[in-house]
């Protein structure tokens, strides 16, 4: 009775599931595999076209790449200058201050000097005494005879004869000045020098002297700018005692600013004056200026490997002296080439391809790549062509034959 008790239990559960069983397959019918409807299945597949993946181009084209040599450089000025007062006083005015242009000549500072007043004025009255004391002393001016002028004319003569011979080093220093002293000589008894002689005598001339540098002592109370630039540093106040010597202000000629860059002696064959640069300063990246190379050194540091290139350029007015560079110098020019920008390469499997788009199908085209710059890279071989739509953005995650959508 027991079996036949089980037996009843599993085909009563046997029939349960054979119901269930049935109702699942009818509750299923007509859907697709994975229980979605018609109307889903549309809505999936305009899920496809939508999810076309964005991707920017740029049409490949033939021309010349220009091969560079990226060196680190930085700015120095030509023309820069610390100035210092040559003479002690108090700051009176100043007439320019940091950042200000000013043209050569311009005064930029006046210092206060009662010393260099008081000294042109004690020379003026020296030479004024000695000016009178000399026309007192001699009233009439005794000139040379027809005699004494013919022998002033030979030791003339004599003189330049000597003076090519020392030239070419066939006589002495000591027998130069001897003809010298004689030449001297003559002109003092003959006359020719006999002004001179008494204006020294009398004192006129040593006052002279005095006073003319009383004068320039004075001139140099007002400092001025050596040459047309800017001021830079400033280092005085009005009423502030500056003593002789003093660095009182410093000035720089942007006009004058030059790139000087530092290559390896293994790639300095490569440079020439007169190349091309392309310069990138690290303050402004995203603009370059352009200039040439001025020069090369004639030594290699020895500690760094390393040569000295002058690059010169149009300071647009904002490069300033002392800033950080990339220069890139055009050492080499690849002629009329096929070209594609080096950001559209990529490599798969060891094998170097970019995506191509025809028909809003993303296609990767193999290729062989050739010389290239930071930014362009050559063709050498592969099936591509001047005018395909090359992908520059977005190719990244593509596959071949994948949905594409152009976007500006």
């Amino acid at each position: 009775m027991k079996k036949i008790a089980r037996v009843v239990v599993l085909v009563a559960a046997l029939a349960v599931l054979i119901f269930f069983g049935t109702k699942y397959i009818k509750s299923n019918h007509g859907k697709p595999e994975g229980g979605g409807t018609a109307k889903s299945v549309v809505a999936a597949n305009d899920a496809e076209v939508e999810a076309a993946v964005p991707v920017r181009v740029t049409a490949l084209r033939r021309g010349d790449l220009p091969l560079r040599l990226a060196l680190t450089a930085e700015t120095e000025a030509r023309e820069r200058a610390v100035v210092k007062n040559e003479v002690g006083g108090v700051v009176r005015k100043i007439f320019r201050h940091e950042g200000d242009r000013v043209a050569a000549g311009e005064p930029i500072i006046q210092l206060e000097s009662r010393e260099s007043e008081l000294a042109l004025r004690r020379a003026e009255a020296v030479r004024l005494e000695a000016y009178s004391k000399f026309l007192s002393q001699y009233k009439i001016l005794v000139t040379g005879d027809g005699t004494r002028a013919g022998a002033m004319e030979e030791k003339k003569q004599q003189y330049e004869a000597a003076l090519k011979k020392f030239k070419k080093g066939l006589i002495s220093k000591d027998e130069m000045e001897k003809t010298e002293d004689l030449l001297l000589a003559g002109m003092i008894e003959s006359g020719t020098l006999q002004d001179e002689v008494k204006r020294c005598v009398s004192g006129l001339t040593g006052s002279e002297v005095e006073l003319e540098k009383a004068r320039l002592d004075l001139e140099r109370t007002v400092m001025r700018a050596p040459f047309s630039g800017t001021i830079a540093v400033l280092k005085a106040a009005v009423g502030e005692r500056l003593a002789a010597g003093s660095e009182v202000f410093s000035i720089v000629n942007l006009a004058s600013v030059f790139l000087k860059a530092f290559v390896l002696e293994t790639e300095i064959a490569k440079v020439k004056v007169g190349q091309r640069v392309r310069i990138r300063f690290i303050s402004d990246p995203g603009r370059p200026l352009y200039g040439r190379v001025t020069a090369l050194s004639p030594e290699i540091d020895r500690e760094k490997k390393t040569g000295t290139v002058f690059i010169g350029f149009v300071n647009p007015g904002d490069v300033r002296s002392g800033l950080n560079a990339e220069a890139d110098i055009e050492y080499e020019t690849v002629k009329n080439v096929l070209k594609i920008p080096r950001q559209s390469m990529l490599v798969r499997s060891n094998r170097t391809l970019v995506f191509i788009v025809e028909n809003d199908m993303a296609l990767w085209k193999y290729l062989e790549a050739g010389a290239g710059n930071e930014e362009e890279i050559e063709v050498k071989a592969g099936e591509l062509s001047a005018g395909d739509r090359v992908v520059i953005e977005g190719q990244l995650t593509l596959a071949h034959q994948a949905k594409v959508k152009i976007i500006e």
